[in-house]
């Protein structure tokens, strides 16, 4: 891949990014739908990277597509985890998909498979060039396994896209994110914030303290989706200038959440 070519400009540039995990086709879809195109315009992102995209085979419903359109942002998905699963009264093929939305064109977009197992489904990566107000960027975005006790799987995953060649060429700020599926002080994702690998985790790096961005039907508080820089890949200096856990508010007046995940903004000064 290809890095875009070096800004011309001599001041920093805003660079506001968002993963979340839209739920697939659970819970009130069509309301949950509407919640994420109102809270998702509120939030004037330069880059949502959306996991759990529900999308029929025949293409009549495609939640990336409809919050593409609605946003008036580029799309770029990767189709995965193709199965039966009920929507409005009955079973129809779908997939759940990575999908990355952006407020300028993608210069290149892949789909990368990860090591999976028969039980995790199949799991898939983006990666995504792309520029913004003259940087370049790159987008890697991944859903890791979520399986009980798949923590040597997660990491695995997570080992095979750091360890791609596409990391050769450098661009000016180089992010990997997604539901992870675990916190990064976790045995298996703690050991990649150190060397070699020295990921920095952004919510963190801004200064805005323990996040929780899922809840378990128990009541407990997880923190499984992250935005993580990759310095040894970004050759502008990258300050991250604000985070919050966003998407995570019921629609009023009918109470309806966007998804059961909540979302992870990060606002970057790049230059």
């Amino acid at each position: 891949m290809t890095p875009e070519p070096n800004s011309l400009h001599t001041g920093p540039t805003r660079l506001k990014v968002v993963t979340f995990n839209t739920w697939k086709c659970d819970g009130d879809y069509p309301r949950r739908l509407e919640t994420m195109c109102e809270q998702m315009q509120a939030l004037d992102a330069d880059v949502f990277a959306l996991q759990e995209c529900f999308a029929t085979l025949d293409g009549s419903t495609d939640t990336a597509r409809t919050l593409a359109q609605h946003l008036g942002m580029h799309l770029h998905t990767a189709p995965a985890r193709r199965k039966p699963r009920w929507f409005q009264g009955g079973w129809v093929d779908s997939f759940s998909s990575l999908a990355v939305l952006t407020r300028s064109p993608i210069r290149s977009g892949d789909r990368v498979e990860l090591p999976s197992s028969v039980a995790d489904g199949g799991r898939v990566a983006q990666i995504c060039s792309l520029e913004v107000a003259g940087r370049s960027v790159l987008l890697v975005h991944a859903h890791l396994s979520h399986l009980e006790g798949g923590g040597a799987l997660r990491a695995e995953q997570l080992r095979a896209l750091l360890g791609r060649p596409v990391w050769m060429p450098r661009h000016d700020i180089a992010l990997i994110c997604g539901d992870f599926n675990a916190s990064m002080d976790s045995p298996e994702l703690a050991r990649f914030l150190e060397p070699p690998w020295g990921l920095v985790d952004a919510h963190e790096q801004a200064g805005a303290g323990a996040k929780v961005t899922y809840h378990t039907p128990e009541g407990q508080g997880l923190n499984l989706d992250q935005v993580l820089c990759m310095p040894s890949c970004s050759q502008a200096p990258v300050v991250c200038v604000g985070a919050s856990v966003v998407l995570n508010a019921p629609a009023q007046p009918s109470g309806v959440f966007p998804s059961d995940h909540a979302g992870v903004s990060v606002t970057f000064s790049v230059g």
